[in-house]
């Protein structure tokens, strides 16, 4: 009180203009003074803790217990094991055809038949020439049989036997080449029938009656469809996986979702040079026949070979200072953990932990700077209906985004 007496008698004695601007300066230095006494919060209890690392349930992976081998995919297609082009042998008319494609046909069964009339002409005078060839030579065996006897009391001259013999010989090879003719002319009405080699069903019928054909022209395609086969390529990476007498399993689009079986039976010694794949050739059962030739198939190949351990994905894996390790999650707080790795697998994106790491814990599965460790975890979404402080839920290792 005793300031503001004494401030105000100092402005009364001043003039008007004078008086406002000391009024001004003094309301000016009061306001600063007041500002500066007021008291001030502890800097202690405003102080933040540490920022909480926010993750989405992808970037998180489960340690479990697996094998790298996995499962190989393949696409491939299907072929009868028993198939045969049949072609025209002899020359000549179509007469008859009597199957169609996709017609059932036992082994034996008469398929097509070829004008045979100039055949059975052929096989009638190759029989008589053999008929008439064997008169000659009985003739000749007589005629020589005679000489003998004469030329033994010195009738007839040594050379006379000897034609006499030379006549035989003659009738004899003659009478070979005429029942070659008959062996050929036989052949060539056979072939005239074309016959069921095995039992399965017409696939392709490209002829009619009527129509002229040559030798070599292709005349019908059977398939047996009991037994199939199933050629699939693989890169050459991957043929430490198949083996023979290994199982693989396969779907057809026509069937849905049911799973085929088959086995692997021969291995191509040999990779292509356009794409450096190797052809697999695996034993497919058809007794119902509802597989066909050409269908285009997709599935899995499976190696169990190899023993399980611990997998995470690669991304997870980091080195600091020469030092590999991974980001997991504990208490809900990050933390920098060793690890020794094992065998990879890249195509996968997986890779086996051989100490470190316990089946069932939380790594992060991307890239998080070591120096984090220690800072809070905060999933910005959950698995399942889960409530605000429940621990974070990992993904399985499969879900996981993988490298690259």
């Amino acid at each position: 009180m005793a300031v503001f007496s004494r401030l105000t008698s100092l402005l009364q004695g001043m003039s008007p203009k004078r008086r406002w601007s000391v009024a001004m300066a003094s309301s000016v230095a009061l306001c600063a003074i007041a500002v500066l006494a007021w008291p001030r919060a502890s800097v202690s209890s405003v102080a933040a803790g540490p920022r909480a690392m926010e993750l989405l349930p992808t970037d998180v992976a489960v340690v479990r217990r697996d094998s790298l081998d996995g499962k190989v995919a393949f696409t491939g297609t299907l072929a009868p094991v028993r198939q045969m082009l049949l072609n025209a042998r002899v020359a000549g008319e179509v007469t008859a055809v009597p199957v169609r494609e996709g017609q059932a046909v036992a082994a034996g069964a008469l398929l097509l038949r070829q004008d045979n009339r100039e055949m059975n002409a052929r096989l009638a005078q190759a029989e008589a020439s053999v008929q008439s060839t064997k008169s000659e030579l009985e003739n000749a065996k007589a005629q020589y049989e005679k000489f003998l006897q004469l030329s033994m009391k010195s009738y007839f001259a040594r050379s006379e036997l000897d034609r006499a013999n030379t006549q035989v010989e003659v009738y004899r090879s003659q009478l070979k080449a005429n029942e070659a003719a008959v062996v050929m002319a036989k052949k060539s009405l056979q072939d005239a029938s074309l016959i069921a080699p095995f039992s399965g069903i017409v696939a392709e019928r490209m002829v009619e009656p009527g129509q002229l054909v040559m030798p070599n022209t292709p005349l019908l395609r059977v398939v047996d469809l009991s037994d199939m086969e199933l050629a699939i390529q693989l890169p050459s990476s991957e043929m430490a996986r198949v083996r023979n007498g290994q199982k693989i399993t396969f779907q057809v689009d026509a069937f849905g979702d049911e799973v085929f079986t088959a086995t692997v039976v021969r291995i191509n010694p040999m990779a292509k040079v356009s794409n450096r794949k190797i052809t697999v050739y695996a034993s497919v059962a058809n007794p119902a026949l509802r597989l066909r030739g050409g269908l285009f198939v997709h599935g899995q190949l499976n190696d169990n070979s190899k023993a399980a351990g611990l997998i995470i994905p690669s991304t997870a894996v980091q080195t600091v200072e020469g030092k590999t390790g991974v980001m997991v999650i504990r208490n809900k707080l990050l933390a920098w953990q060793p690890v020794t790795l094992g065998e990879s697998d890249d195509r996968t994106g997986l890779v086996m932990v051989k100490d470190g790491l316990q089946e069932g814990e939380s790594v992060v599965a991307t890239r998080i700077s070591p120096h984090r460790a220690g800072a809070p975890v905060r999933m910005t979404e959950y698995a399942g209906n889960q409530s605000q402080g429940s621990e974070p839920q990992a993904k399985p290792v499969a879900d996981t985004v993988k490298a690259g």
